[in-house]
C-alpha cells in the first residue's frame, strides 16, 4: 500500500506527523509543497482537504488531514509502536498532555507567532507578548513532565513527544533571532534553562526517521 504525506517544510503540524511515521516505521513519500507560490491553495490539493492546509496523508484509498486526526488514524492503523500507550491510564495520561499542548501551548504559539510571519504585528505587541508569556509558563509545565520519566508521558516516546518537539525547536532556532520593537519573546535557554528538557529534546533527535522528518529548508541553511 502506497502512502503519501503532503507537507511545507516548517510546518510544526506536518513535522509532528512525520516524526510519528519515523517513529512507527512505515515508509511514505514525502511531497513538498511551497505554500508561498500557492500549492496549498491549488484545486488538486484542495481535492484532499478543502481547508488547504498540510499535513495530508493519503494512504492507499484513505486521506486524512488534521495532524492530530492523522496521528489517531496511524496508531489504529499500524498499532505497531503506539502512539497513544498499550493500558487505559496510558491512554488517559497521553491523551491529556497532548490537549494541553495543543489547547494552551499551541494557542500561544499561533498568537505570538503568526502576526510576526505575516507581518500584521503592529499594534499588537501586548497581545503577543502575553502569548509569548504562555509559551514560557507551557514551556516550564513541559519540563516538569519529566520530572520522573524519559518522555513527556510515560518511559516511550508517545504523540505528547512528537507533537511537542517541532514546536520547541522552532523556539529554539527563530527566538534567538528575533528582533521586533515592542516585542519580548524572552524564551528561555534550553541548555541552560532548562537542562532536562534539552537532554529530552536530544533523545527524540536520536529516534528512527529524525533525519527525514528535519525541515529542508532548514537543513539547506545550515
Amino acid at each position: 500500500m502506497s502512502r503519501t504525506l503532503y507537507f511545507v517544510s516548517g510546518s510544526p503540524f506536518a513535522w509532528r506527523v512525520m516524526l510519528a511515521m519515523g517513529l512507527k516505521g512505515l515508509e511514505y513519500d514525502a511531497k513538498l509543497l511551497n505554500g508561498s507560490e500557492g500549492d496549498t491553495k491549488k484545486p488538486e490539493f484542495l481535492a484532499l482537504n478543502p481547508r488547504g492546509k498540510v499535513p495530508v496523508l493519503v494512504d492507499g484509498e484513505i486521506t486524512v488531514y488534521e495532524s492530530i486526526a492523522i496521528l489517531a488514524y496511524l496508531d489504529r492503523a499500524y498499532p505497531e509502536t503506539s502512539l497513544f500507550g498499550e493500558s487505559p491510564a496510558d491512554a488517559a495520561r497521553i491523551w491529556q498532555r497532548l490537549m494541553e499542548v495543543e489547547n494552551y501551548l499551541g494557542t500561544a504559539f499561533v498568537g505570538a507567532f503568526r502576526p510576526l510571519f505575516t507581518q500584521t504585528f503592529e499594534g499588537k505587541e501586548a497581545e503577543i507578548n502575553e502569548h509569548f508569556a504562555s509559551i514560557g509558563a507551557e514551556i516550564k509545565t513541559a519540563s516538569g513532565w519529566l520530572a520522573d520519566r524519559d518522555y513527556m508521558a510515560g518511559d516511550a516516546p508517545s504523540a505528547v513527544d512528537v507533537t511537542l518537539y517541532p514546536a520547541l525547536a522552532m523556539f529554539r532556532r527563530v527566538g534567538p533571532t528575533l528582533s521586533v520593537p515592542g516585542i519580548k519573546p524572552n524564551l528561555p535557554d534550553f541548555d541552560a534553562d532548562y537542562p532536562t528538557l534539552a537532554a529530552w529534546m536530544k533523545r527524540i533527535e536520536a529516534l528512527p526517521g529524525f533525519d527525514d522528518a528535519y525541515p529542508p529548508h532548514w537543513r539547506d541553511a545550515a
